[in-house]
């Protein structure tokens, strides 16, 4: 399968800072001296923007990473580079725990769709052959992007209205879904993980089927992943 030009396709990690800010009043409400963790970049969020929306909704501290430490118009007195022992938020701030609103939203973009018949190999090393007359869709994420490989053929991914099962190994810039007898067009979204509520898979999920801790994922998302914060 053959799609479109790297440079020219959509990745894109979309950033709800208002669930952000929601899921930090509501830890704010019961905990007003915890401190957020936001090293890795605020975990591949985008530090500086995470940063202005914690202080904004009343956080005083923020730990960050040692090379991150300095920030135009933020007091120093603000960020810390070393533990505390006030509570760390972490999973609950950026909606990766049971209670809290979904932050990240992680989507590449269709860029071919091919029917194909039973028993057809699918990525290199044909780890997986379909089983019966099927609609592959590939899309431009891959490892190279921050897409574990360790999603091949265990991952599943939101397609229109639809979840279906990411199938044979994650390239570097793209990897396959089995639609069954579904179809979709070039230009989909394909949602790797964002709000269950919507349908989609969730960070925590892609989590598991990766085996790494949410936020391990979200830090791990490439900078050719455009951030779009809303």
């Amino acid at each position: 399968m053959n799609g479109g030009s790297s440079a020219s396709v959509r990745r894109t990690a979309r950033v709800d800072l208002s669930a952000f800010s929601r899921n930090l009043a509501r830890v704010l409400s019961d905990d007003p001296h915890c401190v957020l963790d936001a090293r890795a970049d605020a975990y591949g969020h985008g530090l500086e923007r995470i940063v202005r929306a914690a202080l904004d909704v009343g956080v005083t501290t923020i730990r960050v990473s040692p090379n991150q430490a300095n920030l135009a118009g933020i007091k120093r007195s603000s960020l810390m580079t070393v533990p505390s022992v006030r509570r760390l938020l972490g999973p609950e701030a950026y909606g990766v725990d049971a209670r809290s609103e979904a932050v990240m939203t992680l989507s590449g973009e269709v860029i071919a769709v091919k029917p194909t018949e039973a028993g057809v190999g699918v990525s290199y090393g044909y780890t997986y052959r379909t089983t019966a007359p099927t609609t592959l869709a590939l899309v431009a994420l891959g490892y190279a992007d921050g897409v574990p490989r360790l999603a091949s053929n265990r991952a599943a991914v939101t397609v229109g209205a639809q979840q279906y099962p990411l199938v044979g190994r994650v390239a570097m810039d793209q990897f396959v879904v089995d639609l069954g007898t579904a179809t979709a067009v070039v230009g989909d979204a394909a949602v790797l993980f964002g709000d269950a509520a919507a349908g989609h898979p969730t960070a925590v999920q892609w989590g598991e089927w990766t085996e790494r801790t949410a936020l391990e994922l979200t830090a791990g998302i490439g900078s050719r992943v455009h951030r779009v914060y809303e």
